[in-house]
C-alpha cells in the first residue's frame, strides 16, 4: 500500500507527498492535493502489479536477497534449490542488484572454490561414516614427499555450477517478473566452473563387490534389496537417480530372445532432461543383468506403475545409507556413483560397441564426457586397425 505525507513549504503552501514501495524501492512524488496523490498512489501500485512502471534504475538498490526471497516462494522449486539460494541469501544476500557485476561473481566464485564446506552449527562430535567433514586428499610435505592425509573438504567445482545457475536464474526470473532488462554480462564474462574438470576414476577392485554384497546382510533393513541394487547398478551403466524411478512396466523382457530386452528409460527420469539433446532411451541388457532381472526382481514384480526399487525415496537417502555399507565392507572412497563409472568401463574393455551406442545405453548427451574411457580399449582399437591392413589389397 502506498502512504501519503502533507509537506508545508517556507511560503505556507501546502503539498502531498506520495510514496509506493515495491521490491525494496520506493517510488515518490509530490502533489498539490490529496486527491491528485491518491489518484497516482492507485495508478502506480497497478503499474508496479504489471511490471510497467519498472527498468532497471529503479532496481538498482534492491538487495540479492530480497530477489532470493521472492524466488524462493516458486512452488516448482526443488528443496535443494531453495536451499542453495538460502547460502546465497546468507553469503551474498547484502548486495545490492546495481552493486552485481562481473568482478563481484568472479570475487564469488574465487571464494566458493576455496571455501571449506561449514559445519553444522548443532554438532556436537564427528559423524564416524563422515570422518568429520574431511577427505583423504594426497599432499606434499616439506622434504618434497607425498603423503596421504585427512583434509577439509571443500566444494566441487560442480557443487559450485550449481549455485551459479540457481543464481543466475533467479535474477533472469526477477526481471522477467518485473520487466526490467536482465543483464547478462557477469555471467557472459565468468563462466560456470566444469561439471568433469576432476572427474573420479574410481573402480570395483579385486574382491570388492563380493564385500559390499556381504556387507548387506548387516543392514537393518532392505538386505536382499541393498544386494540387488547394488549388482543393478554395476551391471546396467544406468544412474542412481534413474533406477530409483524405474517402474515394473519399464522392464522390457524378451524371453524368447533374451538379447532383445531392455530397460526403458523416459526423459523424465533422466538428469539431462532439460537438454535439448536428451530422449527415451533403452537400455540393453547384458547377459548378467538379464539374468539378475529374471531371478531376483521380476518373482516379486508388483503393479505396472509401482517402482522396482521402493525403499528409497531418492539418491540422497540411498548415498547416505551406502556409507554404512563400505563402512562394513572396510571399503574406502567408493559411493553409489562409482557402480555406474565401472559398468561404463566394462563396456570398453569387454565390448566391440562404438561410443555411440554405448552413449545411448548411458544416456550422455555430450560425446565428450565419454571420451575418458577411449584409454581402456588401446588393444582392441589396435586389432581392427590391423585387421582393416590385413584385408587391405597388396
Amino acid at each position: 500500500m502506498g502512504t501519503t505525507t502533507k509537506r508545508v513549504g517556507k511560503a505556507g503552501k501546502v503539498s502531498v507527498q506520495a510514496k509506493v514501495r515495491k521490491h525494496g524501492v520506493s517510488h515518490t512524488g509530490t502533489f498539490a492535493s490529496q486527491k491528485l496523490a491518491d489518484a497516482w498512489i492507485t495508478e502506480m501500485e497497478s503499474k508496479l502489479n504489471k511490471g510497467e512502471a519498472t527498468n532497471f534504475h529503479d532496481m538498482r538498490k534492491i538487495t540479492l536477497g530480497t530477489i532470493f526471497t521472492e524466488y524462493m516462494k516458486l512452488p516448482s522449486l526443488s528443496s535443494k534449490k531453495v536451499a542453495n539460494l538460502a547460502r546465497l541469501k546468507i553469503e551474498i544476500g547484502a548486495i545490492k542488484l546495481g552493486q552485481f557485476d562481473p568482478s563481484v561473481l568472479r570475487k564469488y566464485l574465487e571464494f566458493k572454490l576455496s571455501q571449506p564446506i561449514p559445519v553444522q552449527k548443532k554438532k556436537k562430535k564427528d559423524h564416524p561414516l563422515f570422518k568429520g567433514g574431511k577427505v583423504l586428499a594426497t599432499v606434499i610435505d616439506e622434504d618434497g614427499e607425498e603423503r596421504q592425509e585427512l583434509v577439509v573438504r571443500t566444494y566441487s567445482p560442480a557443487t559450485i555450477r550449481h549455485y551459479y545457475y540457481d543464481l543466475r536464474n533467479a535474477l533472469e526470473w526477477h526481471a522477467g517478473e518485473n520487466g526490467y532488462h536482465f543483464n547478462s554480462t557477469p555471467f557472459e564474462i565468468n563462466q560456470p566452473p566444469g561439471a568433469w574438470d576432476n572427474p573420479r576414476d574410481r573402480r570395483v577392485e579385486g574382491d570388492e563387490l563380493q564385500r559390499l554384497i556381504d556387507a548387506c546382510d548387516r543392514m537393518y533393513k532392505y538386505k536382499q534389496g541393498w544386494k540387488d541394487l547394488i549388482n543393478f547398478q554395476v551391471l546396467s551403466a544406468m544412474r542412481i537417480g534413474e533406477t530409483l524411478l524405474m517402474r515394473w512396466k519399464d522392464l522390457k523382457i524378451d524371453e524368447s530372445e533374451p538379447h532383445g530386452s531392455y530397460v526403458f528409460v523416459p526423459k523424465e527420469h533422466q538428469k539431462t532432461k532439460k537438454s535439448k539433446k536428451a530422449d527415451d532411451r533403452s537400455v540393453s541388457m547384458r547377459r548378467e543383468l538379464y539374468t539378475l532381472v529374471v531371478n531376483n526382481l521380476m518373482p516379486r514384480q508388483g503393479k505396472p506403475d509401482e517402482r522396482v526399487f521402493p525403499y528409497w525415496e531418492h539418491s540422497g537417502i540411498v548415498g547416505h545409507a551406502f556409507r554404512t555399507i563400505t563402512k562394513n565392507a572396510k571399503i574406502d572412497d567408493f559411493n553409489v556413483h562409482d557402480f555406474r563409472h565401472e559398468a561404463i568401463s566394462w563396456m570398453f574393455e569387454n565390448t566391440s560397441l562404438t561410443d555411440i551406442e554405448i552413449a545411448k545405453i548411458t544416456g550422455h548427451t555430450e560425446m565428450n564426457t565419454l571420451m575418458r574411457y577411449a584409454k581402456l580399449r588401446p588393444k582392441k582399437t589396435g586389432a581392427k586397425l590391423w585387421a582393416g591392413l590385413q584385408a587391405a589389397p597388396a
